[in-house]
């Protein structure tokens, strides 16, 4: 018997997160946990009901170890987005699979959360930023077709703290904070990094942001990724609609794989 439950998994490279929705298209809850014990969650997802679909995406571990996983579980049809073709915008790139399957499904939940011209920038092991103009023609159910306007890829926060570690004799190797530092000018060498890391960082995004801005006034600013609640975007965009999506991927897996068939 059908549960009506789906699942999306989004596995990046150091956090897995696990979404369960419903069958109107509502996430029920997500469950977070490293990497290194990817499926720990496995026993107390199920004890909700077996799902009649499952659509992965993995950006560190093979698909092999997935498989492995899954099967253990009883789980064994389920879908590979590594191998997605179908996707609801056209690329800039001379090779769309040259371009990262994290940014893609990024745009993919972008696109099914909101209409318009959209940046969306993702904070995590590195800085993404991708431009989506605003959308013409039909693509697929509930997802209008767009295109990729291109975008950048840069040292995420704690690549910057650790490179000042591992370049140097001398400086302590830090992690992000979870809030902003209070002064822009350091009293202290940890002090002094974190104002530099953190604000240089912020400026560079807001430099961006402007840029972005000046050609798409009425644009969506969309943030996503473990680091981006660390940031004021107030100060980074101080007109104009901001929108946090911390489940970004999740809901760009369901978009495109909703209408699959059930186990």
């Amino acid at each position: 018997m059908n549960s009506g439950l789906e699942w999306t998994v989004d596995a990046g490279n150091t956090l897995v997160k696990w979404g369960v929705w419903d069958t109107q298209g509502s996430l029920l809850r997500v469950w977070k946990e490293p990497l290194t014990r990817a499926g720990q969650a496995l026993p107390e997802m199920l004890a909700l009901g077996r799902p009649d679909r499952v659509a992965l995406a993995s950006v560190s571990l093979p698909r092999a170890h997935w498989d492995r996983l899954l099967v253990h579980y009883g789980l064994a049809n389920w879908q590979w987005m590594g191998d997605w073709k179908d996707w609801p915008f056209e690329g800039s790139y001379a090779r769309l699979e040259d371009l990262g399957l994290d940014r893609k499904l990024q745009m993919a939940g972008a696109l099914a959360r909101h209409k318009g011209a959209l940046l969306i920038l993702a904070l995590g092991s590195c800085l993404t930023v991708d431009r989506l103009n605003k959308p013409h023609g039909t693509g697929g159910p509930g997802i209008s077709q767009a295109v990729h306007g291109g975008g950048l890829i840069a040292p995420g926060l704690t690549m910057r703290f650790r490179a000042l570690h591992d370049y140097t004799a001398a400086l302590p190797e830090l992690t992000p904070g979870s809030s902003p530092p209070k002064d822009r000018w350091g009293l202290s060498t940890e002090e002094a990094i974190r104002s530099g890391v953190h604000g240089g960082m912020q400026s560079e995004i807001k430099a961006l942001v402007d840029a972005w801005a000046k050609e798409c006034p009425q644009g969506i600013l969309i943030t996503c990724g473990g680091d981006a609640p660390s940031f004021d975007w107030t100060q980074i965009r101080r007109e104009g609609l901001i929108f946090a999506e911390p489940d970004l991927v999740l809901y760009g897996l369901r978009s495109l794989t909703q209408n699959l068939p059930s186990f």
